[in-house]
């Protein structure tokens, strides 16, 4: 498995997002829901069917958030992508140099990094033995694929603020979830892992020692994907 494989993974998964994000205005999924309701092919339990036939046919009207979605989204495409992936380089270098200085490099084959979520930016390396690990294209749980307990080395990670967007304003959204978070996560990931190979070819991952190294990107309790392999 080569690094341009995780890459096209790992963009795969943020334009799909994308994709989806731009696809409809607020007011157009409200309107679908609203049609979905009429026909019969969206159900609603506990709820007046009048009260909510006027409530779908309000929002389906209302344009109020389109504007606010639309900036979102324009935001994301307006990105310094060159700054973050210099920042995000920076980041890894003062982490690579703590690894250093903890004298345990020739121990360690994996890292994990880990946040907990979108408001909290500041994330985690957890660094694992010489073992055999997974390349992970498609997201899921490995916990039965390695061996956790051999930990090495706990860290304090990237900050990822400077990629994370303030994205509120849909939180009370009657009937919708709305993930524009989730698009600056997925994209962070693909910045992180353009940063990790202008390292890389900067010769700045030849303290690795044990190959192929991997580098895991996961939020906390949820599904692991490889990041990046130093073969």
């Amino acid at each position: 498995m080569d690094n341009s494989t995780i890459l096209s993974a790992l963009k795969k998964q943020r334009d799909d997002c994308y994709q989806t994000l731009i696809s409809k205005t607020i007011s157009a999924q409200y309107e679908e829901l609203y049609n979905g309701f009429k026909d019969g092919s969206y159900l609603f339990y506990n709820f007046d069917e009048d009260k909510l036939n006027e409530e779908l046919e309000r929002l389906k009207n209302d344009k109020s958030y389109d504007l606010l979605y639309s900036e979102r989204l324009v935001a994301y495409e307006s990105l310094n992508n060159t700054e973050l992936i210099k920042y995000f380089k920076t980041e890894f270098e003062k982490i690579f140099k703590a690894i250093h200085l903890s004298g345990k490099t020739d121990e360690i084959q994996a890292i994990f990094i880990e946040y907990d979520y979108y408001y909290h930016y500041k994330s985690s390396f957890t660094c694992y033995g010489k073992q055999l690990y997974p390349c992970v294209l498609e997201p899921r749980y490995i916990s039965q694929e390695y061996d956790y307990n051999k930990q090495i080395l706990f860290l304090n990670g990237i900050n990822f603020e400077p990629a994370w967007l303030t994205c509120d304003g849909f939180e009370n959204l009657e009937f919708l979830e709305i993930f524009i978070e989730r698009l600056f996560l997925l994209h962070s990931r693909v910045l992180l892992n353009k940063a990790l190979n202008e390292l890389d070819s900067e010769n700045k991952l030849d303290f690795i020692t044990n190959k192929p190294f991997s580098f895991y990107i996961n939020e906390h309790d949820c599904e692991v994907m490889t990041l990046y392999w130093k073969i």
